[in-house]
């Protein structure tokens, strides 16, 4: 659109600099609306054994929107070779989750789940391998699963835990170490000056670590 914008007003021959430099203008500013980009990679492991890896992501937008992300793929045996790619990606507008979306890909199938704020409540449509949930979400959310990467928890607030779509309740163990129980299974987040360091994970299928690498 932008091309044509251009080209319209080259070919008029009316037409002064003025229009073209506003044209060209607006594509440079649309360039800038993207703001800082910070990328966290991490090492995940079972029993001090490297199956895999993860990016958790924030990226900011001059609009007041904020992308947070996480992407990890692993490799394990248990019985028989499982591998998985798992992702989520999380929608903030100023401090209020406007949309989390959760991918999973695996050889036991390949799921989708979503959190959708519609005007004064969250639809939530979750399918997970043996795990469903379509119950709506009435509080506001402003704290997820791939925020607490980059942020501390709110002592004792609620985070949305998007491959359940449930929001838990959060525990400040000691200083810079949380814990977040999901579904019987708690979990504990490690951090220094505010950002997750190490995560000590349950799982009903295996338990497992994700470590930053400096």
């Amino acid at each position: 659109m932008f091309h044509y914008i251009f080209l319209a007003c080259s070919l008029n021959p009316m037409t002064n600099f003025k229009p073209v430099f506003i044209a060209f203008s607006f594509i440079l500013l649309s360039g800038i609306v993207r703001g800082a980009v910070e990328k966290r990679e991490y090492d995940i492991t079972v029993a001090g054994i490297n199956i895999g890896e993860m990016v958790a992501t924030r990226e900011t937008h001059d609009d007041n929107l904020t992308y947070y992300s996480l992407k990890s793929k692993v490799s394990f045996w248990f019985f028989i070779r499982v591998n998985v790619e798992y992702s989520v990606a999380s929608v903030y507008h100023k401090n209020h989750l406007i949309s989390s979306t959760v991918n999973t890909t695996s050889n036991r199938g390949n799921f989708i789940s979503t959190i959708q704020w519609d005007k004064d409540h969250y639809n939530v449509h979750v399918e997970g391998y043996k795990y469903k949930n379509e119950v709506a979400i009435g509080d506001t959310i402003v704290y997820n699963s791939a925020r607490m990467y980059f942020e501390y928890p709110t002592v004792n607030s609620a985070v949305l835990a998007d491959n359940y779509g449930l929001m838990v309740s959060t525990e400040n163990l000691q200083k810079d170490v949380y814990a977040v129980t999901v579904e019987g299974n708690r979990n504990r987040f490690f951090f220094h000056r505010g950002k997750v360091i190490r995560a000590v994970m349950h799982h009903p299928i295996k338990n497992f670590e994700v470590t930053y690498k400096p």
